[in-house]
């Protein structure tokens, strides 16, 4: 996910059991204006997902959206993917980015009553900034987004995970995430302490996630902002305005950031983190039982991490299509 994080995933892997919803990710751009990142021709062959045509609804496929699937639930995060779109397109003048391939763009399990739409941009400073609902009713609410600087730029990645299942398990994860290692006092305690403030204003975020999945040493921060809650009421009251305030001071860091001329650097960097990212998020079971596996092949490895080397897979095995359809891919913007 977006970014994955580690107890984010811990709490999909739990609730999946019971309702086979969930997820978590982290997003990508394809395009650099003045420095492309290649990705390989082998990771754009066309997804095999059963295609259905466009969604029938008259509302469009991409959020924003004005309601659930479920009409009874409530798009807990739709307040956040609206905050992050005017930012994005009315103070940083950003581009909007074409997915590597449409059928990424939106997809829905009718009969499971879910759907994953995804939006991807760039500005001067960013070559990727991508961004994800997924709506699955009452059973799971989820927005994910992950921020990538330019290469030009030695900063961290800004990662977003934050989840709802049913009504008692509510999990925010925001964190600026440094490209080296703890072990790299220096870079990270300068980058730490300008969030330290935000997290100390926010005492319900000041958790701890779990190792299960993910090395808190590698590519996360000691200023993650962490919370686990068991009602809704705190993601507006809270984690909204601390989402906001961590994405003003990461961006006023980013504006204060010097340009490197070690570009090839901070791109392994990067593909560092998306190999890693890639290899370590178990959401991809997930999109299989919804969207198929090739579906799910795609969409991590060439929007969510598009650095991350695509595993080798037997062919003859098939992709086939989620277990529980029927699958409607659109790429209608």
């Amino acid at each position: 996910m977006v970014v994955s994080y580690a107890s984010a995933v811990v709490v999909v892997a739990a609730v999946a059991s019971s309702t086979c919803a969930a997820f978590v990710v982290a997003p990508v751009s394809r395009s650099h204006r003045h420095h492309p990142v290649s990705v390989p021709a082998s990771r754009r062959r066309a997804p095999s997902v059963r295609l259905a045509g466009a969604e029938s609804s008259a509302e469009s496929p991409l959020p924003p959206w004005g309601e659930s699937l479920d009409p009874s639930a409530s798009l807990l995060y739709m307040q956040f993917w609206k905050h992050q779109q005017s930012v994005l397109e009315n103070e940083l003048g950003a581009r909007r980015v074409a997915l590597p391939a449409k059928e990424l763009e939106y997809a829905a399990n009718e009969r499971m009553g879910a759907r994953i739409a995804s939006a991807c941009y760039e500005t001067d400073d960013f070559r990727k900034i991508r961004m994800t609902y997924f709506d699955a009713g009452k059973k799971v609410q989820v927005f994910n987004s992950l921020w990538y600087p330019r290469e030009e730029l030695d900063a961290p990645v800004l990662g977003i995970d934050l989840l709802c299942f049913g009504e008692k398990k509510v999990l925010a994860v925001i964190d600026c995430q440094p490209l080296l290692p703890k072990g790299d006092r220096e870079f990270r305690e300068n980058t730490d302490k300008n969030f330290a403030r935000i997290r100390a204003n926010y005492p319900s975020l000041c958790g701890k996630m779990s190792n299960r999945y993910y090395d808190e040493n590698t590519f996360f921060s000691d200023a993650m902002l962490f919370g686990r809650f068991d009602t809704h009421g705190p993601i507006e009251d809270e984690v909204l305005p601390a989402f906001r305030e961590y994405m003003g001071a990461y961006l006023a860091m980013i504006r204060g950031t010097k340009p490197t001329d070690d570009r090839e650097r901070v791109v392994g960097q990067q593909r560092a983190y998306d190999q890693y990212s890639a290899e370590h998020d178990p959401a991809h079971g997930l999109f299989v039982t919804y969207f198929g596996e090739s579906w799910a092949d795609e969409y991590v490895h060439d929007f969510l991490f598009d650095l991350s080397e695509k595993p080798a897979r037997d062919e003859a095995a098939g992709g086939g299509v989620a277990a529980d359809g029927p699958v409607v891919v659109s790429g209608r913007r």
